[in-house]
């Protein structure tokens, strides 16, 4: 039970799944053997989440007032954007993405603007899916101090002795956050 947990210990904010749940719970003795205290702080999220998250990293980083269209409306609403018809929070998406924000939209998107990830250039033009949360088969864990190298660690340690139901970790550094995707 998630109440036992000593070392993984899960934000009330957090909306649990069937999925991701035992993996949280699996992985609390991961977290104690190394002695650190760490916090779950997302799970399952819907579109409007998703888009509500973008619009906060869009303030954060001052593109609100550069793509003030993203900042307001539905998920479904739509602009022109250089001759075509996209959604109104993509161009921003985009821009955030450009600016090194990895997120994923808050539904299949095309990016509208050149970014590199993990070292890797990717050209405008893909298209990323909606955020894994949405299925309810991913949550975060939060990084300390020193950023997530500690939780990286502890998650690398359970995926290497294949830890049931989790799948993969992706750390999200400038969200101070290590994803987990689960099966």
């Amino acid at each position: 039970m998630l109440t036992d947990n000593k070392f993984l210990r899960v934000l009330d904010s957090v909306v649990l799944t069937p999925v991701i749940t035992p993996v949280i719970i699996a992985l609390d003795k991961y977290f104690e053997a190394a002695k650190l205290q760490a916090l779950v702080t997302s799970g399952l999220r819907n579109p409007e989440d998703q888009l509500r998250i973008i619009r906060d990293y869009l303030v954060s980083k001052g593109l609100n007032k550069k793509y003030p269209e993203a900042m307001s409306g539905l998920v479904s609403a739509q602009t022109i954007y250089q001759g075509r018809t996209v959604y109104a929070w993509q161009p921003g998406w985009s821009a955030l993405l450009n600016a090194g924000i990895i997120i994923n939209p808050p539904r299949q998107a095309e990016v509208l603007m050149d970014y590199v990830r993990a070292g890797v250039p990717i050209a405008k033009g893909r298209i990323i899916n909606g955020s894994p949360h949405f299925s309810g088969k991913a949550f975060d864990i939060g990084g300390g101090i020193n950023g997530i190298a500690d939780e990286q660690a502890v998650i690398a340690k359970a995926l290497a002795d294949k830890l049931p139901g989790l799948l993969d970790t992706l750390p999200e550094r400038e969200n101070n956050c290590s994803h987990c995707d689960c099966k």
